[in-house]
């Protein structure tokens, strides 16, 4: 008997012979006219009454992501969430695993038009204050969502206003910058560890039809192994340890030494060159470093 699987691949439409025809540009092209499938962040802002507003937005991106860490959020112009952000400079980018009993709630967030007090009737989150420093509710910061696995809080960077350089653009776009990423100690005892699970998070095809919010489970992540054999094995060494502390970076000539390093240990050898680097208020680590490491050893 055929698995549930092969089942599947019976009944689902082969289109690979198909010719590509023209899709027209409707607004909300990304949902009208095309499929663009993502995940998507609740936002929380702060109201003008004190109370913590939560918006979802499916069009948020990482924009910077060397050296400078920022976020870019676009959003109706008229969104309650760009008016708290203009007004406060502060929010929070939680991300929630999937629940599908939250998913209801989720959309009548996004639904336009409606007053913060009035969508929040509906929540069926647990908003706590942020465990940061100058971040809780009475600071002018808004509450984040307690359920979340992870929050990015967030400054608005006015003076980086994007819309002087996008000046067509109808839409909002929000160039937040990260101040701290809060993870649920497990998650970052697991990112730390090599990132053996992955968070279940919710997918969405967004705005289809005209009266339907497509969404996804998500499926079982799984890893494939990095390619050994393509480029150089400093540039992948080096890859690797520029992620591993934001204060300490490694230049290419100290990578190079030290492509002999198996891979079993390769980690191992560089978070001890890293806590090294620290100790001795290095914050780049060159050859020169890397050999006086391997000396005294």
């Amino acid at each position: 008997m055929p698995s549930p699987r092969d089942m599947f691949r019976l009944f689902k439409k082969d289109t690979r012979h198909e010719r590509f025809v023209d899709s027209p540009m409707r607004d909300n092209w990304y949902q009208s006219s095309s499929y663009f499938v993502s995940s998507f962040a609740l936002i929380t802002s702060l109201a003008a009454d004190g109370t913590t507003s939560i918006g979802p937005y499916q069009l948020t991106f990482p924009f910077e992501v060397s050296h400078d860490r920022s976020f870019m959020v676009v959003s109706r112009s008229t969104s309650n969430t760009v008016r708290h952000v203009h007004e406060t400079k502060k929010c929070a980018l939680n991300f929630v695993e999937f629940n599908r009993r939250q998913l209801k709630t989720i959309l009548k967030f996004g639904y336009p038009g409606q007053e913060p007090a009035d969508k929040m009737k509906d929540n069926c989150f647990t908003l706590v204050d942020s465990p940061t420093p100058g971040r809780q509710a009475g600071d002018g910061c808004p509450k984040i969502i307690k359920d979340a696995f992870q929050v990015y809080e967030c400054t608005w960077e006015e003076e980086r206003h994007v819309e002087s350089i996008i000046r067509r653009s109808t839409s909002e776009h929000l160039l937040l910058r990260i101040d701290n990423i809060l993870l649920k100690e497990s998650w970052k005892k697991n990112l730390e560890n090599g990132g053996e699970r992955m968070p279940r998070v919710p997918i969405t095809y967004g705005f289809r039809g005209g009266h339907k919010f497509w969404f996804a489970r998500p499926g079982r992540a799984f890893w494939l192994p990095v390619p050994t054999d393509r480029g150089s094995r400093h540039d992948a060494i080096m890859y690797e340890a520029n992620r591993l502390d934001d204060q300490v970076q490694f230049t290419a000539d100290a990578c190079q030494e030290l492509t002999g390093v198996p891979r079993a240990f390769l980690k191992t050898v560089l978070n001890g060159i890293v806590k090294q680097a620290k100790e001795r208020g290095v914050t780049t680590v060159d050859r020169d470093f890397v050999a006086r490491i391997n000396r005294e050893r």
